[in-house]
């Protein structure tokens, strides 16, 4: 496979088809896709009825949408093209980051909900975009790889970026979102370890990008926005066919609610947690919140009866680094997490 990566990035750090829109799928052409079934929520007694008018659309899908030109390509400047990588936004809305993107001639599709603002941005569209009118949520791509860009609705930011995440690192090559200040701060770490990021650090890394001022929205969102990148780690740290079992460890750790990882050791299904901590070579005082991606991998390893310690891209551990245990400080230093603010 190609090897693309974070590398090429500039700037910082189904059912039945709907055929209405006035204009029948010939004339639209093949680059347009409606909507299947399965996004049709509400419009035939299963659900909450759809958004119909302009503010329950931007209310209920959260359209915040840049106002000028300028911004969008402060936002579009982080993105460098890769040849032959195919890039899907999701929610394109007007469509002003589309437009960006399209100038590179590289594949592009563009996932839209809303049916009006799907139907207005495909008359404008050049052949080399695809416009599906689909939630994202239970739309798939058809692709072997891709990049996902977007700016997403505050209120199912987790939902997009876990969907995205699902696809695993040898899909979803890099993910650049538009998302709230807040909520970038917490995936790139700002406040230390939490549930999500550990069940996806063995696999993928995020971090921030530019942040942009609330007023460069139209509506104008609560808070500010930042930039989220999301990349594969070259090398993972389990193999992906392991995840739904190392995700379940993790959350039951986190469960417990206990403040350090030898006190949630004890609450968590394993016959001997001291034997657990000292094979995974981590220190029982180490606060959950502060086990990083390495650690985590660390304990689901030696959590599995049998298994062998793993490295890089899942592949076995030379075992102890000399000196003693991982991340044990060399002479006259204290432990690593207890260095750690």
């Amino acid at each position: 496979m190609t090897e693309w990566g974070p590398t090429h990035r500039k700037g910082p750090e189904q059912g039945k088809k709907s055929t209405g829109y006035g204009r029948s799928e010939a004339q639209r052409g093949p680059g347009f896709r409606t909507r299947g079934a399965s996004a049709e929520r509400g419009r035939t007694g299963g659900g909450p009825a759809a958004p119909v008018t302009a503010d329950e659309r931007r209310r209920v899908w959260g359209q915040n949408f840049f106002k000028s030109k300028a911004a969008v390509r402060r936002f579009t400047a982080q993105i460098g093209a890769v040849e032959g990588l195919p890039t899907v936004e999701i929610g394109p809305g007007s469509g002003m980051i589309t437009k960006e993107l399209a100038k590179s001639g590289e594949p592009l599709t563009v996932v839209e909900i809303d049916d009006q603002w799907a139907r207005l941005l495909a008359e404008e569209l050049p052949s080399h975009v695809t416009m599906v009118n689909e939630d994202f949520l239970s739309w798939g791509p058809e692709t072997e790889c891709f990049r996902m860009v977007g700016n997403l609705p505050f209120g199912a930011s987790t939902e997009i970026l876990r969907t995205c995440l699902g696809y695993g690192p040898d899909r979803f090559l890099e993910g650049v979102f538009l998302v709230q200040l807040e909520f970038a701060r917490k995936r790139a770490g700002a406040w230390g370890g939490n549930l999500f990021n550990a069940q996806w650090s063995p696999w993928f890394t995020f971090h921030m990008g530019h942040e942009f001022p609330r007023h460069c929205f139209r509506p104008v969102p609560k808070t500010d926005t930042a930039t989220l990148f999301v990349d594969p780690r070259r090398d993972p740290l389990l193999p992906w066919r392991e995840r739904v079992a190392y995700q379940e460890l993790v959350s039951a750790v986190f469960n417990t609610g206990q403040l350090t990882v030898g006190e949630a050791a004890q609450r968590v299904n394993v016959r001997k947690p001291a034997d657990w901590l000292r094979r995974a070579e981590v220190f029982p005082e180490t606060r959950v919140k502060d086990l990083d991606a390495e650690d985590w991998s660390a304990l689901f390893a030696t959590h599995q009866p049998g298994r062998p310690r793993t490295g890089a891209g899942g592949r076995p551990s030379a075992g102890r680094r000399q000196g003693g245990r991982r991340g044990m400080p060399p002479p006259g230093g204290g432990p690593r997490h207890q260095r750690r603010r």
